[in-house]
């Protein structure tokens, strides 16, 4: 009996391999590579580089095969195999051997997570995976807040899930999807003005939800459906002194020549309420330190005070310091000024928030909560000013006009959001 049960098991064990994609910007084609009898995978990746062909070291796997009590495949490990010559993955059961597709099962419905930088957790991303096949969810994701290095830190989460049958697999090939399960964000500025000068020296996103619980609902788009858990956080950083001009400059999400390695938010997906002076501190919004300079011709200031003017009579044009409103002029001012945002974030969408200063209709902003500097780890050293005009109050205007914005919205990689006007 058990020589026949081995004989069966040998020429009736199907293998299952799988194609993993992950879903993305192009459309490469799969690869198929036949393993013999031994579950294996093989990858295609985009040219999105928080994941690719290069880092993507290993995931984790979990399968529930009908008729079975247990998971047929309970979090095993699948990692690359080196020797090979294309992207192929292959996993190891606790006892050391290898998964056959059992020849008395139709369908396996198949999970997966990732990245895994090695099989060792310390670099990897971190949930607590609570899988079974009457419910599935990756507890307890966290994206790191900082408002020193914004998303430097951050790591990419990447999800599948696939109901697989052995008469629609093709070949014996069973194919995962990876989607990208966060939401990434950037943020950007610009200043359509000639005559005005805007220098920015730190952007921050506040108030967001940094962490919480992925489940996997069939009736979810692609299978995600978010929690996030109610504590807020804050994540940006301030740099060098960056010059806006009439095209976008990245204040959030980029590495520059100066070392800031400021790398794109990559966050829980969430919706929540704006920030407005009736609601703070709660509601999100993006906030700035920034300095804005108007220059006109001219070596005279006609009327109203000159305090805050400086001229240049190399070119014969003055230059007044429109904010921060200190009543002096003194280039190494700056101060704190916001826009409020309603996030409505998506899994595997890209949002950038394009802020334009001093437009036709727009100007630098809004004066943001008061006492925000408190414990926040902003900068306070002597000329960042935090404190308001006489007659301005949290929500003013910092100049005459709001900023505005707009936001561009894409899959993955490929996110663009319309111009936002600062008030």
């Amino acid at each position: 009996k058990k020589t026949v049960m081995k004989k069966n098991v040998k020429l009736l064990g199907m293998v299952a391999m799988f194609s993993v994609a992950l879903a993305s910007c192009t459309n490469d084609e799969l690869k198929e590579v036949y393993q013999g009898e031994e579950i294996s995978f093989t990858t295609r990746m985009t040219r999105a580089v928080e994941t690719n062909t290069t880092n993507l070291k290993a995931f984790r796997v979990y399968a529930h095969a009908e008729t079975y009590g247990n998971m047929f495949i309970n979090g095993e490990m699948a990692t690359r195999d080196e020797n090979s010559t294309g992207n192929i993955f292959s996993i190891t059961s606790h006892t050391g051997g290898s998964f056959f597709w059992p020849s008395s099962v139709e369908q396996i419905e198949f999970w997966a997570y990732g990245p895994f930088i090695s099989t060792t957790s310390s670099d990897s991303v971190k949930v607590k995976a609570q899988i079974t096949a009457k419910a599935q969810i990756l507890e307890g994701f966290k994206a790191e807040p900082s408002m020193e290095n914004g998303g430097k830190q951050h790591k990419d989460l990447i999800v599948a899930y696939n109901k697989a049958s052995r008469n629609d697999a093709s070949g014996t090939t069973v194919t995962l999807n990876f989607q990208h399960a966060l939401s990434q964000i950037e943020v950007k500025a610009k200043c359509p003005d000639t005559e005005k000068k805007i220098r920015i020296k730190g952007a921050w996103l506040m108030n967001v939800k940094s962490s919480g619980d992925l489940k996997f609902k069939a009736e979810e788009t692609n299978h995600m459906l978010w929690e996030p858990q109610s504590a807020s956080a804050n994540y940006g950083c301030s740099f060098s002194s960056l010059p806006l001009t009439k095209d976008p400059t990245i204040l959030i999400g980029h590495s520059d020549a100066t070392s800031v390695d400021n790398t794109s938010l990559m966050l829980v997906p969430q919706k929540s309420d704006a920030w407005n002076e009736e609601k703070a501190p709660s509601g999100a919004y993006i906030l700035l330190l920034c300095r804005v300079e108007a220059t006109h011709q001219g070596t005279e200031h006609v009327g109203g005070s000159t305090g805050d003017v400086v001229v240049n009579n190399t070119d014969g044009t003055h230059t007044h310091q429109l904010f921060p409103v200190t009543g002096e002029y003194k280039e190494t001012q700056y101060g704190y000024t916001c826009v409020a945002i309603a996030p409505n974030w998506e899994p595997g969408k890209k949002y950038i928030y394009n802020l334009e200063f001093c437009g036709h209709n727009s100007g630098a902003g809004v004066y943001p909560p008061t006492d925000f500097t408190k414990e926040l780890g902003l900068p306070t050293e002597e000329d960042i000013i935090t404190s308001r005009p006489t007659g301005k109050d949290v929500g003013d205007p910092v100049l005459d006009n709001p900023i505005k914005f707009d936001v561009d919205v894409a899959e993955w990689g490929n996110g663009n959001l319309p111009d936002a006007p600062m008030n």
